[in-house]
């Protein structure tokens, strides 16, 4: 087989009767973002890729963006033992990160959600005890998001990061409620 390393093992998944994994990857997916491509003829083939699990689909959390406000970078090394067939798969580095304006925006965006906030604001802005009140109205949406940013496709969200996106709604409720 003639070629880069890339075109040798490119070659090999296009002419192979057998599939490749279960998790979403294609022949498509690895001619673009796969990298450090390994060829051993009758014995093995190899090559990494970075993927970036999102906490929303990019045009659906940030309208106009085209970015995700909280994502992982994971890599993963795909290994084919050619003689039995067999794909060994390995992660090998995952790591989490987030926007912190870009997770306002989409969580405290226009609409429906945004406007239903709304409300809850100038309801503890108008009540007698301003604190009792963003708890009993925002107390739910808390635990929504506590929940909601615990884990994404089966990767944990770094505890700390949870902690610091949460903190981070509640304070920007709480600013515009006008709660010290």
């Amino acid at each position: 087989m003639p070629g880069t390393t890339r075109d040798r093992v490119l070659t090999a998944l296009d002419e192979r009767d057998g599939s490749l994994p279960d998790d979403g990857l294609t022949l498509e997916k690895i001619r673009e973002r796969a990298f450090g491509f390994q060829f051993e003829p009758d014995e093995m083939l190899s090559f990494r890729i970075e993927r970036h699990p999102t906490m929303y689909l990019s045009d659906a959390g940030v309208p106009g963006l085209d970015a995700s406000p909280a994502r992982f970078h994971v890599t993963t090394e795909y290994r084919l033992d050619i003689a039995d067939d067999a794909w060994h798969i390995e992660e090998l580095s995952s790591a989490f990160e987030y926007e912190p304006w870009m997770v306002v925006e989409a969580e405290l965006r226009d609409g429906p959600v945004g406007r239903a906030i709304e409300e809850g604001i100038e309801k503890v802005k108008t009540a007698d005890d301003p604190e009792a009140t963003f708890e009993e109205v925002f107390g739910s949406w808390i635990d929504h998001w506590e929940e909601k940013f615990d884990e994404l496709d089966g990767w944990d969200v770094p505890e700390e990061d949870k902690d610091a996106i949460v903190e981070l709604l509640v304070d920007e409720l709480e600013e515009r409620a006008g709660i010290d």
